[in-house]
Order: C-alpha cells, then structure tokens, then sequence
C-alpha cells in the first residue's frame, strides 16, 4: 500500500524497503480453535451497560458511607432524642412555696369538666399538706387556659404536678416535673 502523499517526505527508503519485505513473508495460519472463538464472540449479545445505580453500589465508597451515616443515625437516637424526650423541670428550694403554672389548651369549650390534680414525690399543693390529688368541676374556655397551682416544696427530690382533665368520657394529661435542692450552705 503505497504512502499517501503528505507522509512522502516522512518515509525513507529503508522504510519502503522494510514494509515491501514484510508483505512479501507469508501470514501464519490461525490456530484450529480462532475461527469458533472468533464466531462466538462475534455473535455473543454484548452484556447491558452497569447503571448509575449499580456502579455506586459496586463501590466501596458507597459502603463507607452508608456506615458513618448509620453510626451518626444511631447516636443520635441514643442520645440527643432521650434528651430532646424529658419533660422540662421546674426547681425548688426545700421548703419554698411557689405558684407552678400549668397550661391547658382547648379545642373547643369544655362545660362540667373535671379537673383532678395530683402531687407526687417531693412536692405538696399549699393548704393540701395531707392529701396528694385534689378534684373539681369547672369550665373551660376554648384555647389556652391557665391553672395557677401553689406548690410547697416538702423534701429533696423529685416530684410531679400532674393535671388529669376529663370531660364526657375524653381523659388528657399534663404533667410538670418538679425538683426540690437542699439549700445552699452559707459561705462565711
């Protein structure tokens, strides 16, 4: 096959001599199993190209990944969610007397409620030093209504006001968590 003209000045006589000489070598006959190989490969349907999807999973990247992001996941269960969970708290000195207010909203009015309270652990209603849960019937209002609750701080510890509404056969409750420190020593 002759050069074309633009390499005319590129090939050197010993090229030409080089490439008339190779021509002339007679070509090696295929081994008895190329043609089949060679039919079979030819004819075999190309495998479908990978998708996006499955290059990522192949990766071991991917998989790195997927385990910081279940790690991360899982502490924030175990912790941040039991934080974000507690009820916010309410703190006392032993013996102080506060007003605790309690909010109760309404979806609509609520005529001849009952309204139980209940004090627990450290904590007493103010005049109610013997007994723990107190009840009345009432209205309520439709939206926020405010209970005003005394409460006297009896021990150290933990206690609970818990407002317990009830009104044709529908029971909600809200409940405060209260905590009751010993005083502080003087420093002198």
């Amino acid at each position: 096959m002759p050069a074309p003209a633009s390499w005319a000045g590129l090939v050197s006589k010993d090229d030409d001599i080089l490439r008339r000489a190779l021509q002339r070598l007679p070509a090696p006959e295929p081994r008895p199993e190329f043609i089949e190989r060679a039919f079979a490969t030819a004819t075999r349907e190309a495998a479908p190209p990978r998708s996006r999807l499955a290059h990522l999973i192949g990766r071991w990247e991917t998989w790195i990944g997927v385990s910081v992001g279940a790690a991360v996941a899982v502490l924030i269960m175990l912790v941040v969610l039991p934080m974000m969970k507690r009820e916010p708290g309410i703190t006392l000195a032993l013996n102080e007397m506060r007003d605790i207010d309690v909010l109760i909203d309404s979806e609509r009015a609520l005529d001849g409620a009952i309204i139980r309270i209940v004090a627990t652990g450290s904590v007493v209603l103010d005049g109610f030093d013997d007994e723990r849960e107190i009840d009345w019937q009432t209205h309520l209002e439709r939206g926020s209504n405010m209970l005003s609750l005394p409460v006297v701080a009896r021990s150290t510890g933990a206690g609970q006001l818990v407002a317990v509404i009830e009104h044709e056969g529908r029971t909600r409750r809200v409940t405060v968590n209260l905590t009751v420190r010993a005083p502080e020593a003087s420093r002198t």
